[in-house]
């Protein structure tokens, strides 16, 4: 990768330890070893955008690019490798290890954060309180989430998923009858 600050983040380190993943970065001031990115993109720009695309939305023009690349691009032979780029890509299947199919494979690339369970077995995230799945009273749980959908909150404790986190019904929670401290009474 290259030597940005976005790509020597905690966070991208995290999710490559979590994949299994070698996080390689280039040499420092090496352009020509990131040639092949820059090449695609003066490539896109002179092949794909010097075209009349719809515009019309987002989805749309990702559409148009998905179909560029994998019918275009993808499929014709490019001439420092003298094949197509998907064939060479089939070349290295065997040197790729592809994630086994899981319901939380999508939780490995979410963003994290430690937080102290409350007494009351609450924590807070982004000025909201979330009532854990477990007891986890006086502990504190690691939480994983998306940042596209903060409102879904995922608890870890010791690096194993406990589960997602509810939101607090404050309403529900000030009519729970709790015991009182001397005396056993309600």
């Amino acid at each position: 990768m290259d030597n940005g600050s976005i790509y020597c983040s905690q966070e991208i380190t995290l999710i490559c330890a979590r994949v299994g993943c070698t996080l390689r970065h280039t040499p420092v001031r090496d352009g020509a070893s990131k040639g092949k990115i820059e090449r695609f993109f003066r490539t896109l720009r002179e092949r794909f955008l010097a075209r009349k695309l719809d515009l019309s939305s987002l989805d749309v023009l990702n559409r148009q690019l998905t179909h560029w690349v994998e019918e275009e691009y993808n499929a014709c032979p490019h001439s420092a490798i003298g094949m197509p780029p998907i064939d060479r890509f089939a070349l290295d299947l065997n040197f790729i290890t592809f994630l086994p199919p899981n319901q939380v494979n999508d939780e490995l690339f979410y963003a994290e954060a430690s937080r102290q369970v409350k007494k009351d077995n609450t924590f807070s995230f982004k000025n909201i309180r979330y009532e854990a799945t477990a007891d986890l009273r006086n502990k504190t749980i690691t939480i994983r989430f998306d940042r596209n959908k903060p409102d879904s909150v995922i608890v870890y404790y010791k690096n194993q998923r406990i589960g997602g986190a509810q939101r607090l019904n404050l309403v529900a929670n000030a009519k729970t009858p709790r015991l009182r401290r001397q005396g056993g009474q309600k």
